[in-house]
């Protein structure tokens, strides 16, 4: 499971706070054509869009933490039946049409610029991917390209939503608990139904996507009732509540009647249709094989990078940086006396290289976090110097529990609840100690926590005169660009000076993600074979197979996402350097990283009107 799997989730779920996703809904259609008031503003405008599909979606409704409104939809899962298609294209040109009407109406000024360029993304880049006739019926479309998948699907999802979402704090909230049970087999029904409609059009996820699908599905309906993953979560959950123990044991009988009868009939009903479509070895192909897959996967690109950079451009950058980046590499790893053989072949020899792996013990593990926090510690005295802006919640970390080990990403990050009872979490896997080696956990640690994820998105939410979307969505381009360039940031800064090593670390991992441009865009558009993919990036990286294997297979489901991460980087550096050239003197490294950070995260080409509005409102201001 790759790194960024928990903050993507995330993402997509602040996607989806756009469209309504309504359950039960008749008129969903037209909530969001209502008149704006004549004093509104733009901001306010995108919050009511915002806040009407929040409040009229039960399961980002529990994301969000949103109650105490006199809406109570927390017994309810939220309605993915194919009759939502067509309701959520509506939705979604409803609200644009509004918006356009505002614009039409009112200036467009200061802030509300980048609101309206945003807004105007999403929209568009969503009814654009869900124009096929086979996207399945829900939003943001892309998350999950095929109805059932062995990542991001919603029968793979919705464990982790019970388990980290649903909140037990007394006997309304267990019972509410009880009632999405019950509710599942429905909701499994529906992904069925939307798996059958992309079928008949002759689209069938690819085989390495249904068999992981199937495989977890087998294990989570494998136990007794009593002992399902959902009732023991409940469990777990109401041993933390003020109810008496008898009650507890109700609840927890009541819980394992609705899996019995409910939650494990939806997912075995949709197993056994899976093992059916698996019977018919459908392959691992890209999106070129699919009907209309060619310009599927170009708003995908457009989508994930936010920009128009099309397939074959993506590609050559790829191929580019990654002959760029093996030459800086090569020339480091001969100075340390790493000569022979490819830069991929030297990279596998330092994984296995014992004086970089931590030991296998709790005293490992422990100088795992204990370097962590050197890394961090280096980083504090530079920060000044580059940042005005900084995050007002701190930054902990936190180790994967070791019952989660095998299963969760290697590092995450998870940001700070915007109430400030919580700060940002950045969390390290401690379960295969050749993951983490000393070579690449600084170059993960400036990624993950400071100046990389933690920056960006701490800063972000805490906009407060900014719509919920610029404070609350992350388009992937933005993020992940920033996570990156936070890692050439950290180079720049020195901090790897006496230690070329971990600058040898930063290379491999700008390198991996240059490598994702050519495997990407390879897999779809240039048919490659997941083969020719695995083969291609090994040679390259050095990454051991098994987890090259899983990063293939994950490239499959998500067209186009892997591509965000390097061109948002590259698009940043380029920003970066522009001003510098355009400012001369005046060009200050904090104050467009303030820029930048300020102003929530935005598509690369909102990000370009604003780097360049600064530059000709700095050029034009006074001297001094």
């Amino acid at each position: 499971m790759p790194r960024r799997t928990v903050l993507l989730a995330a993402c997509m779920a602040a996607c989806a706070i756009a469209a309504p996703a309504v359950a039960g809904a008749t008129d969903a259609a037209h909530v969001a054509v209502e008149a704006a008031p004549p004093s509104q503003t733009l901001g306010a405008l995108v919050d009511a869009q915002t806040m009407r599909a929040a409040n009229s979606d039960p399961e980002l409704r529990t994301l969000l933490g949103i109650s105490g409104d006199g809406i109570d939809l927390s017994s309810q899962l939220t309605d993915v039946s194919p009759a939502r298609r067509q309701v959520l294209r509506q939705a979604m040109q409803d609200n644009l049409d509004e918006m356009e009407r505002y614009v039409a109406a009112h200036p467009v000024e200061g802030q509300d610029r980048w609101t309206l360029g945003l807004m105007r993304w999403f929209y568009d880049r969503q009814i654009e991917m869900m124009a096929p006739a086979w996207a399945p019926a829900w939003l943001p479309a892309g998350a999950t390209t095929y109805a059932v998948d062995q990542l991001f699907s919603i029968p793979v999802m919705l464990p982790q939503f019970m388990e980290n979402q649903h909140a037990v704090r007394d006997e309304a909230s267990a019972l509410a608990y009880v009632s999405r049970l019950h509710a599942i087999g429905t909701k499994l029904d529906q992904v069925r139904a939307n798996f059958d409609l992309q079928a008949g059009q002759g689209v069938l996820p690819p085989q390495v996507a249904l068999e992981g699908a199937a495989s977890q599905v087998r294990a989570l309906i494998a136990p007794p009732p009593a002992q399902s993953r959902f009732v023991l979560a409940l469990q777990r959950k109401l041993e933390k509540t003020a109810l008496a123990p008898a009650r507890q044991r109700e609840l927890l009988e009541q819980a394992t009647a609705a899996v019995r009868d409910d939650a494990n009939p939806g997912y075995a009903r949709l197993l056994a249709r899976l093992e059916q479509a698996i019977a018919t070895q459908p392959g691992d192909r890209g999106m070129w094989a699919l009907p209309g897959g060619d310009a599927y996967y170009d708003a995908a690109l457009r989508w994930n990078t936010s920009t128009d950079l099309d397939a074959e451009r993506i590609h050559r950058i790829g191929l580019a940086e990654v002959a760029r980046i093996q030459q800086e590499m090569d020339a480091l790893l001969r100075a340390q006396g790493m000569a022979d053989g490819t830069v991929g072949e030297r990279m596998a020899a330092l994984v296995d290289d014992p004086r970089f792996l931590y030991a296998d013990t709790d005293a490992g593990r422990a100088e795992v976090v204990a370097d962590i926090h050197r890394a961090l510690a280096r980083l504090e005295p530079e920060v000044p110097k580059y940042f005005g802006r900084l995050p007002p919640a701190p930054l902990e970390v936190r180790t994967v529990a070791p019952a989660a080990q095998a299963t969760a990403p290697g590092a995450y990050y998870l940001a700070p609840a915007m109430d400030g009872s919580r700060p940002g979490l950045y969390f390290i896997n401690l379960g295969n100690p050749k993951v983490n080696t000393r070579w690449s956990l600084p170059t993960l640690t400036y990624h993950e926590g400071s100046p990389g994820h933690h920056f960006q998105i701490a800063i972000g939410q805490a906009l407060a005169d900014l719509p919920m979307m610029r404070r609350g969505l992350n388009p992937s381009a933005f993020t992940e660009g920033w996570a990156l360039y936070a890692e050439q940031l950290v180079a720049e800064m020195g901090l790897y000076r006496d230690d070329p090593w971990g600058d040898i670390g930063r290379l491999r991992a700008e390198l991996f993600r240059s490598v994702r441009l050519v495997v990407d865009t390879g897999l779809h558009r240039k048919r490659w074979t997941p083969e020719q993919a695995i083969a291609y990036m090994h040679a390259q990286t050095g990454m051991e197979p098994a987890e090259v294997r899983i990063e293939v297979y994950r490239y499959l489901v998500q067209p186009g996402q892997a591509c965000s991460y390097k061109v948002g980087h590259l698009k940043m550096v380029e920003l970066r350097e522009r001003a510098r050239a355009q400012l001369g003197d005046r060009f200050d490294i904090r104050a467009f990283h303030d820029l930048v950070l300020g102003n929530g995260a935005i598509p690369l080409a909102v990000l370009e009107a604003t780097v360049d509005d600064w530059i000709a409102a700095t050029r034009a201001a006074p001297a001094g």
